[in-house]
């Protein structure tokens, strides 16, 4: 058990490690953890949802099906469960919407709690904190599908970029031209790098990607713009609009003075290899925050980062932070930091 002076001075040591990534108006990185909090589904939730709605239409789907139902019977996750078999495109393209329809039918929920505002969005307080100073621009890097960013954005009268164009049929523009002006100045501005697609993208017969607001999926021939896990995904990555996507993330990691990651789980390695490089080679701060830190994400933090790491997951009564003070980890029993309200806390204390 901790002294009294000893958790003072932890505290005092990741309040200034979370200070030095906050004022370095950081890059989000958000993984599924960040969603999930809002109801969003987790890998567990959309394996139910498949086994409960998947419908193979023809000897070899059923075929493919039945082992790929096994596999998820046993708790194998998606990607797990498809390692090493092989799945008829039809299924694969089943499978998607599927996929599709699990996360859209919690992302409308959250849509729904929101409409009359006052919905508790974490995320909407640190934008709002951020912009206070002179920045202008916020750039959130994302794994998600679901539009739990956009609505954080939009229930704060922030202005949210996705690399479409506005309205109900929005086409693809480059994201780092695109602006919005009140008169003369440029409006304050998150843009949102959706590396593995949105619930508002689809591809049309003739190959082309449109932008749909959508809660229902369209009774015409689409195909969400996605990246499921499985067999596809690395593949699919290598095609637009997702591998313009990427590079256009990579660059904004690149340039990025801090990284704040919020339940991403550091098992994307597009977007891990670039923070090693970052990390190691400059030194750039950088926060983990986690209900629990995965293997992955504690192995970045000790092994790959710089010596400005700051990770917090939730312990039994608080949370343990690591730091390259205390690299295996100390629990902390006054706040919730591994939170992204615990983290705003840290970064704006009140006296």
């Amino acid at each position: 058990m901790l002294g009294k002076k000893e958790v003072r001075v932890s505290i005092e040591k990741i309040s200034l490690l979370a200070q030095s990534c906050y004022e370095a108006n950081p890059t989000f990185i958000l993984g599924s953890g960040a969603s999930m909090p809002h109801g969003l589904p987790s890998m567990d939730d959309l394996r139910r949802h498949l086994l409960g709605r998947m419908a193979p239409s023809c000897k070899d789907e059923a075929r493919a099906w039945s082992e790929v139902k096994e596999s998820l019977n046993k708790g194998d996750h998606l990607e797990k469960a498809l390692e090493g078999k092989s799945i008829p495109e039809a299924l694969l393209d089943k499978m998607i919407v599927e996929t599709w329809k699990c996360v859209c039918e919690k992302d409308k929920r959250l849509f729904m709690k929101s409409i009359s505002g006052g919905y508790p969005f974490p995320l909407s307080n640190i934008l709002k904190r951020l912009f206070q100073s002179t920045n202008r621009l916020i750039d959130i890097v994302t794994t998600n599908y679901d539009r739990a960013v956009e609505y954080a954005c939009n229930s704060a009268g922030i202005v949210c970029l996705t690399g479409f164009t506005p309205g109900y049929f929005q086409a693809r523009e480059d994201a780092e031209k695109l602006k919005i002006f009140l008169g003369t100045h440029p409006m304050r501005t998150v843009r949102v790098w959706k590396v593995h697609g949105s619930l508002d993208w689809f591809a049309r017969e003739d190959g082309t990607i449109v932008g749909l607001p959508v809660f229902e999926f369209p009774d015409v021939k689409l195909v969400p713009e996605i990246v499921t896990p499985g067999l596809n995904k690395f593949e699919k990555t290598h095609q637009e609009p997702f591998r313009s996507l990427i590079s256009e993330a990579d660059r904004v990691l690149e340039k990025a003075r801090g990284y704040l990651c919020v339940g991403f789980g550091f098992r994307d390695p597009q977007i891990q290899t670039k923070l090693v490089e970052r990390c190691r080679r400059n030194n750039i701060p950088v926060v983990v925050l986690a209900h629990t830190l995965t293997a992955e994400a504690k192995s970045f933090l000790r092994d790959k980062s710089g010596e400005k790491y700051l990770g917090i997951e939730k312990a039994e009564k608080g949370s343990r932070a690591y730091c390259a003070d205390f690299p295996d980890g100390r629990f902390i029993e006054e706040g919730d930091f591994w939170s992204l309200e615990g983290f705003i806390k840290l970064v704006t204390p009140t006296n």
